[in-house]
């Protein structure tokens, strides 16, 4: 059995937005963009492949709160394992019970660290490796939540005050953009809508007209909608 050794060289984050159905950390493939806890049931599965065809991975993961420091009420198991080239191995995310508002998601970070092993008998030479830390956004979410993630999207509220574009969800869903557009120029500073709450973005193009589109529960985007800007200068 060859002997391999695990190293700490240079560190690179991925906060991930969610364009693609995986998330690829160099040799370890993550199955998923975002994850949705469901209240309704008792643990969620994240799985991770090693693509890698000849070296193992060190795989540690952890849940943070929103500030992605603070540590979260969730257990992963295992916490830290070691995966072997072409094999397969699932993360369990299990909800430890706190309390957390019963009418609207939840904000979380699911962050998977992974390091790549080196073989040992190379372990006098000097070798870059990189550890990847990724980002993933975790949802809990509460049961009885009025509509659907797609109808809170299409539902969304939009006003000009000046130069600023308030954009108001009503929704006890968080809503992320996968593009927005005002006219025919894209926002590419707009992220998140956090459930009840009103979003602020400088803008400087003068259109009435607002189009886009919501990331979805499974990473893909959302059908594309359209509205016309509201005038005032309050909140929509």
């Amino acid at each position: 059995m060859k002997m391999y050794k695990f190293g700490l060289v240079l560190l690179i984050s991925f906060l991930v937005p969610g364009l693609f159905n995986i998330v690829w950390a160099d040799g370890i493939q993550i199955g998923r963009t975002r994850i949705v806890y469901d209240a309704r049931k008792k643990e969620t599965a994240l799985p991770l492949v090693n693509q890698d065809k000849e070296l193992p991975w060190l795989i540690q993961s952890w849940v943070t709160q929103e500030d992605k420091k603070t540590a979260a009420p969730f257990i992963v198991t295992p916490p830290l394992f070691r995966l072997d080239p072409q094999k397969e191995q699932s993360l369990r995310i299990i909800w430890s019970g706190t309390s957390v508002p019963s009418d609207k998601e939840s904000l979380f970070y699911l962050i998977v660290r992974t390091i790549p092993g080196s073989d040992k008998k190379n372990e006098n030479e000097n070798v870059l490796r990189i550890i990847y830390k990724t980002q993933l956004k975790l949802f809990y979410r509460p049961e009885g939540l009025l509509g659907t993630p797609d109808q809170a999207c299409q539902n969304l509220h939009f006003a000009r005050s000046g130069s600023q574009l308030q954009i108001k969800n009503e929704s006890g869903y968080h809503l992320v953009f996968d593009s927005l557009y005002l006219g025919h120029s894209q926002q590419r500073k707009a992220d998140i809508v956090a459930p009840k709450s009103t979003a602020t973005l400088a803008v400087s193009d003068s259109s009435q007209q607002v189009s886009w589109r919501c990331i979805t529960d499974y990473g893909n985007a959302s059908p594309k909608y359209t509205a016309v800007v509201e005038q005032g200068s309050g909140t929509p």
